[in-house]
């Protein structure tokens, strides 16, 4: 009961510390990257992208961890957090190398490299939260929180891969434009 309490209180000054602080408050982010899935055609968010970016996912890691009955373990939750360290570490210098083509006169390259760095911070988020969530579950014995925590683990990996895979489309899309000018 000790490790429950105490990770419900060092998971709520996590979120406090990410959505309460303006100096680094995600949810201008978030927000962003929900217009990312705006139909451009119709101006409004895709039912569609929600669906696969967000519902998909969540109902993926409810199957999983509800399910299947499986958790995340020590040993992945260690794996885990390496591969999300990686992960955050190799989009940020992605991240750094897009800012350059922020200055575009092309429209629409301009707005595929907006958004692109969006989905790339939004990516981040994601794996910076995963990693921390994975150490948790590596230092708390408590089989409901770690449940919890495995459920945010795998949903915020399925929308790390689609986000993953967004970006590596929309990286395309970039350089075959450049390609063709």
């Amino acid at each position: 009961m000790k490790d429950a309490v105490l990770s419900i209180i060092a998971i709520g000054i996590v979120i406090l510390m990410l959505f309460c602080n303006k100096k680094v408050r995600i949810f201008s982010i978030i927000k962003s990257q929900f217009q990312v899935y705006r139909n451009d055609s119709t101006k409004r968010i895709s039912l569609w992208d929600i669906l696969c970016f967000v519902i998909m996912p969540i109902v993926l890691g409810a199957i999983i961890v509800f399910g299947f009955e499986s958790s995340i373990d020590e040993k992945l939750a260690g794996v885990l957090t390496t591969v999300f360290a990686f992960i955050f570490t190799v989009l940020f210098g992605f991240a750094a190398i897009l800012v350059g083509k922020l200055n575009s006169d092309i429209k629409l390259e301009k707005q595929v490299v907006n958004e692109t760095f969006v989905s790339i911070m939004t990516c981040n988020i994601l794996s910076l939260c995963s990693a921390i969530f994975s150490i948790i579950v590596i230092v708390i014995k408590n089989n409901y929180v770690i449940a919890v925590l495995s459920l945010f683990i795998y949903c915020f990996s399925f929308m790390i891969v689609m986000l993953l895979l967004l970006i590596s489309k929309r990286t395309y899309v970039i350089y075959i434009n450049q390609k063709d000018c």
